[in-house]
Protein backbone atom coordinates (compact mmCIF):
# COMPACT_ATOMS: atom_id res chain seq x y z
CA UNK A 1 0.00 0.00 0.00
CA UNK A 2 1.52 3.20 -1.29
CA UNK A 3 2.08 6.21 1.57
CA UNK A 4 0.13 8.76 -0.84
CA UNK A 5 1.66 11.85 1.93
CA UNK A 6 5.15 10.95 1.63
CA UNK A 7 6.91 11.53 -1.69
CA UNK A 8 9.98 11.09 -3.35
CA UNK A 9 12.33 13.71 -5.53
CA UNK A 10 14.93 11.46 -7.73
CA UNK A 11 17.30 11.02 -10.45
CA UNK A 12 20.44 12.12 -11.10
CA UNK A 13 22.99 13.48 -8.50
CA UNK A 14 23.74 17.01 -8.87
CA UNK A 15 20.19 17.57 -11.31
CA UNK A 16 18.96 19.79 -8.46
CA UNK A 17 17.05 17.56 -5.56
CA UNK A 18 18.70 19.08 -2.65
CA UNK A 19 17.90 22.72 -3.72
CA UNK A 20 13.90 22.37 -4.30
CA UNK A 21 13.84 20.23 -1.28
CA UNK A 22 16.08 23.45 0.77
CA UNK A 23 13.11 26.08 -1.46
CA UNK A 24 10.66 23.64 0.18
CA UNK A 25 11.82 23.34 3.72
CA UNK A 26 11.80 27.03 3.92
CA UNK A 27 8.05 26.82 3.08
CA UNK A 28 7.44 24.70 5.85
CA UNK A 29 7.33 21.07 4.59
CA UNK A 30 8.69 18.53 5.65
CA UNK A 31 11.61 17.09 4.28
CA UNK A 32 14.16 14.46 4.93
CA UNK A 33 17.21 15.20 3.36
CA UNK A 34 19.30 12.67 1.07
CA UNK A 35 21.35 9.97 2.96
CA UNK A 36 23.64 9.54 1.08
CA UNK A 37 26.08 12.90 1.67
CA UNK A 38 25.25 12.59 5.26
CA UNK A 39 26.82 8.93 5.14
CA UNK A 40 30.12 9.92 3.32
CA UNK A 41 30.98 13.14 5.48
CA UNK A 42 30.46 11.07 8.66
CA UNK A 43 32.33 7.88 7.24
CA UNK A 44 34.96 10.28 5.87
CA UNK A 45 35.48 12.43 9.18
CA UNK A 46 35.77 9.26 11.36
CA UNK A 47 38.17 7.55 8.99
CA UNK A 48 35.63 4.54 8.38
CA UNK A 49 34.85 2.57 5.35
CA UNK A 50 31.34 2.91 4.95
CA UNK A 51 32.31 4.59 1.47
CA UNK A 52 31.57 3.86 -2.33
CA UNK A 53 35.53 3.39 -2.72
CA UNK A 54 36.53 2.07 -0.30
CA UNK A 55 33.23 -1.05 1.36
CA UNK A 56 30.49 -0.42 -1.27
CA UNK A 57 28.57 -2.86 0.29
CA UNK A 58 28.87 -1.22 3.93
CA UNK A 59 27.70 1.78 2.17
CA UNK A 60 24.54 0.61 0.45
CA UNK A 61 23.78 -1.16 4.18
CA UNK A 62 24.24 2.29 5.82
CA UNK A 63 22.20 4.16 3.38
CA UNK A 64 19.22 1.46 3.44
CA UNK A 65 19.30 1.60 6.96
CA UNK A 66 19.35 5.32 7.67
CA UNK A 67 16.13 5.23 4.76
CA UNK A 68 14.47 3.00 7.13
CA UNK A 69 14.84 4.80 9.95
CA UNK A 70 13.60 8.16 8.38
CA UNK A 71 10.38 6.09 6.63
CA UNK A 72 9.50 4.58 9.77
CA UNK A 73 10.26 7.48 12.28
CA UNK A 74 8.00 9.68 10.17
CA UNK A 75 5.06 6.97 9.11
CA UNK A 76 2.94 7.85 11.80
CA UNK A 77 2.58 11.82 9.96
CA UNK A 78 -0.14 12.36 7.60
CA UNK A 79 1.70 15.79 6.46
CA UNK A 80 3.07 15.93 3.54
CA UNK A 81 6.96 14.91 3.88
CA UNK A 82 9.00 15.12 0.99
CA UNK A 83 12.55 12.47 0.72
CA UNK A 84 15.42 13.44 -1.12
CA UNK A 85 15.84 9.72 -2.07
CA UNK A 86 13.61 6.70 -1.46
CA UNK A 87 14.14 3.45 -0.28
CA UNK A 88 14.13 2.18 -4.02
CA UNK A 89 17.28 4.58 -4.96
CA UNK A 90 19.38 1.84 -3.15
CA UNK A 91 18.61 -0.76 -5.58
CA UNK A 92 20.29 1.64 -8.19
CA UNK A 93 23.17 2.15 -5.84
CA UNK A 94 23.21 -1.34 -5.84
CA UNK A 95 23.89 -1.88 -8.95
CA UNK A 96 26.00 0.95 -9.54
CA UNK A 97 28.32 -0.37 -6.78
CA UNK A 98 27.69 -4.08 -8.08
CA UNK A 99 26.68 -5.35 -5.12
CA UNK A 100 23.47 -7.16 -4.12
CA UNK A 101 20.30 -5.34 -3.86
CA UNK A 102 18.28 -8.47 -2.31
CA UNK A 103 17.85 -6.22 0.99
CA UNK A 104 17.05 -2.96 -0.98
CA UNK A 105 14.60 -4.74 -3.06
CA UNK A 106 12.68 -6.17 0.18
CA UNK A 107 12.38 -2.90 1.78
CA UNK A 108 11.42 -1.25 -1.24
CA UNK A 109 8.14 -3.58 -1.65
CA UNK A 110 7.70 -3.49 2.15
CA UNK A 111 8.15 0.65 2.24
CA UNK A 112 5.92 1.93 -0.54
CA UNK A 113 5.78 6.22 -0.73
CA UNK A 114 3.14 8.03 -3.07
CA UNK A 115 2.75 6.32 -5.99
CA UNK A 116 4.23 9.17 -8.26
CA UNK A 117 7.86 10.27 -8.05
CA UNK A 118 9.29 13.51 -8.97
CA UNK A 119 12.53 12.42 -11.34
CA UNK A 120 15.46 15.33 -11.84
CA UNK A 121 17.08 14.30 -14.44
CA UNK A 122 21.24 14.84 -15.24
CA UNK A 123 21.43 18.87 -15.70
CA UNK A 124 25.07 19.74 -17.40
CA UNK A 125 24.60 23.61 -16.71
CA UNK A 126 24.14 23.09 -12.92
CA UNK A 127 26.15 19.88 -12.20
CA UNK A 128 28.83 20.00 -9.71
CA UNK A 129 31.30 18.12 -8.39
CA UNK A 130 32.48 18.99 -4.36
CA UNK A 131 33.82 17.16 -1.47
CA UNK A 132 30.97 14.12 -1.60
CA UNK A 133 30.04 14.32 -5.31
CA UNK A 134 33.35 12.60 -6.91
CA UNK A 135 31.39 11.12 -9.95
CA UNK A 136 31.41 12.16 -13.40
CA UNK A 137 28.44 14.16 -14.77
CA UNK A 138 28.06 10.78 -17.96
CA UNK A 139 28.36 8.37 -14.95
CA UNK A 140 25.23 10.46 -12.85
CA UNK A 141 23.25 10.84 -16.56
CA UNK A 142 23.48 6.81 -16.31
CA UNK A 143 22.37 6.76 -12.54
CA UNK A 144 19.38 8.71 -13.36
CA UNK A 145 18.64 6.53 -16.01
CA UNK A 146 18.83 3.10 -14.05
CA UNK A 147 16.84 4.89 -11.37
CA UNK A 148 13.77 5.46 -13.68
CA UNK A 149 14.30 1.80 -14.93
CA UNK A 150 13.92 0.73 -11.02
CA UNK A 151 10.62 2.98 -10.19
CA UNK A 152 8.82 2.11 -13.08
CA UNK A 153 9.46 -1.24 -12.55
CA UNK A 154 7.87 -1.08 -8.82
CA UNK A 155 4.70 0.14 -10.09
CA UNK A 156 5.57 4.42 -9.68
CA UNK A 157 4.92 6.78 -12.12
CA UNK A 158 7.13 9.20 -12.61
CA UNK A 159 6.74 12.67 -12.98
CA UNK A 160 9.40 14.89 -15.45
CA UNK A 161 10.67 17.94 -13.77
CA UNK A 162 11.71 20.32 -16.23
CA UNK A 163 14.99 22.11 -16.44
CA UNK A 164 13.39 25.70 -15.67
CA UNK A 165 14.37 28.12 -12.89
CA UNK A 166 14.12 26.98 -8.93
CA UNK A 167 11.81 28.96 -8.00
CA UNK A 168 9.72 27.34 -11.30
CA UNK A 169 10.51 23.99 -10.25
CA UNK A 170 9.31 24.62 -6.69
CA UNK A 171 6.20 25.85 -7.85
CA UNK A 172 6.14 22.85 -10.84
CA UNK A 173 6.61 20.20 -7.75
CA UNK A 174 4.41 22.16 -4.97
CA UNK A 175 1.04 22.29 -8.06
CA UNK A 176 1.78 18.40 -9.33
CA UNK A 177 1.82 17.61 -5.16
CA UNK A 178 -1.61 19.78 -4.64
CA UNK A 179 -2.83 17.86 -7.50
CA UNK A 180 -2.14 14.51 -6.19
CA UNK A 181 -3.87 15.22 -2.93
CA UNK A 182 -6.89 16.68 -4.75
CA UNK A 183 -7.17 12.73 -6.08
CA UNK A 184 -7.19 11.33 -2.48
Amino acid sequence: MYKSNFIILTGAMGGGKSTILKELSARGIGCIEEPARQILKEQRAAGKDGTPDKNPDRFNELMLEKMITDYQSTQSSEDIIIFDRGIADVIAYAELLNVDSAAALKAANEYKYNSHVFMFDAWKEIYINDDERKMSFELSAGFARSVRKVYMSLGYEIIDVPFISIDERVEFVMGKIRGLSAKK
